[in-house]
């Protein structure tokens, strides 16, 4: 059975005129935000009068205060997630503006994503990351920390951008090891379902001053799998891996 469309990407879709639901946000970004346009810029031009930043036991909003309209952001996190959040609230008033969205609406999981992907596109315009990717080459946990790093994205931000677009092919993870291996975050298909899967990998990666390779077996049920791994240590106990599942 098919997935159902996201209904905002599809209000977008028909408000461009563009099928294709990653072109037509494309298209959205572009009336809004002219190329190299910052995000500060930006937000003045949807009306926003301050960024604030403060401790704040959620990512951050939208905010009508006094007369003034203002976006607050939580600086207990780590600047990447600031700067998507930031993203992610200009997409509401760009949806806002468009569509005539709410600004504040978490219970509209739809729309939630649907402005996950603007945010996106305002961090890591399409054409710039395929271009991007395309020169670094293939798929590897330290040429995504060079992407991110190019955008001032979060490696996981990456990962799911690039998979998006279809640039890379491989689930993509991260794992603190301390001393077992627990999974942060994954992207793509994962070929298993546990949060603490034992690969050596992980292990020699911790050791290793450069990407360890491996094939490794695990269990589903009463079959085995086989599993291939590129792990990159990134400081600490945080190792970061291309998977894919393999048969060979």
């Amino acid at each position: 059975m098919r997935p159902r469309q996201n209904p905002w990407l599809k209000r977008i879709s028909n408000s461009v005129g563009e099928a294709d639901c990653q072109r037509a946000v494309e298209i959205l970004v572009r009336t809004f935000c002219a190329p190299g346009q910052s995000l500060d810029s930006l937000s003045k031009d949807l009306g926003i009068d301050e960024i604030v930043r403060e401790p704040l036991p959620f990512e951050g909003g939208v905010y009508d205060l006094n007369g003034k309209r203002l976006i607050k952001l939580n600086s207990l996190v780590v600047p990447a997630r600031q700067t998507f959040s930031l993203a992610h609230e200009l997409s509401h008033l760009i949806l806002e503006r468009k569509l005539g969205a709410a600004v504040s609406c978490v219970e509209d999981e739809a729309l939630e994503r649907a402005c996950d992907k603007i945010a996106s596109e305002l961090l890591m315009p399409a054409g710039k990351v395929v271009w991007f990717a395309c020169k670094l080459g293939q798929q590897s946990p330290e040429k995504l920390s060079a992407i991110a790093n190019h955008f001032g994205v979060s490696l996981q931000s990456a990962a799911q951008r690039l998979l998006d677009l279809g640039l890379w092919k491989w689930g993509t993870g991260m794992w603190k090891c301390s001393p077992e291996a627990y999974e942060l975050w994954f992207v793509g298909k994962k070929p298993w379902n546990t949060k603490r899967p034992s690969f050596s990998a992980f292990e020699l990666a911790i050791e290793s001053k450069i990407p360890v390779c491996t094939k490794e077996r695990f269990s589903t049920g009463s079959y085995t799998e086989l599993v291939a791994l590129k792990a990159h240590h990134i400081g600490k106990n945080f190792v970061v891996a291309i998977v894919g599942s393999s048969s060979k």
